[in-house]
Formats: C-alpha cells, structure tokens, sequence
C-alpha cells in the first residue's frame, strides 16, 4: 500500500541576524495561496508544515511527498506550476 500524497511545506525561521530561513523568506504567506489553489483545484492534498528541510539558503523550500521532487526559491508566480506538478505527481502515485 502507497503512502498518501502530500505536500510539505518549510515554515523554520533560523534566529541570527543574516540567517537565511524558510518564513524568513515568505514561505508562511505562501502556504495560505497554496491551499487555496490545491482546494479550487478539488485535491485532497494535506498541505504539511515542516520545521526543516535541510535548504534554508534556498527557501522558501516545498516537496512533494513521499519521494517527490523539492522547489526551492519559491514565489507566488511559482505556485502554479508546482499545483501542476503535484497533479502529475498523484496521478503517476496512483498509478503504481
């Protein structure tokens, strides 16, 4: 049996001053417009907030998971084409 299909979402905000981040760099605002889009597009994607997923220098950090594949430096104008890859990437999971 597969495991379910989700989307995680780096929300880690390093302290120091300099210190490349995750919410640092937006990546909470982003999870809202996210989900919006997951919903209109009627999946029934859990959107999964993470501490950390090891890439601080490039967040906001997104991954598909299980085994999907990472987004990194991720702004609003990105969100669609990672909404398309997560469809992609259900429906190839569904199909193993």
């Amino acid at each position: 049996m597969s495991r379910p299909v989700r989307l995680i979402v780096c929300i880690n905000r390093r302290l120091g001053i300099g210190q490349a981040s995750c919410a640092g760099s937006v990546s909470l605002d982003l999870i809202s417009k996210i989900e919006a889009m997951i919903a209109a597009d009627q999946l029934e994607v859990p959107v999964i907030r993470r501490e950390c997923l090891g890439r601080c220098e490039t967040g906001p950090v997104m991954r598909i998971a299980p085994g999907g594949p990472f987004f990194t430096e991720i702004d609003a104008a990105r969100l669609v084409d990672i909404v398309t890859q997560h469809k992609a990437f259900i429906e190839s999971h569904h199909a193993e």
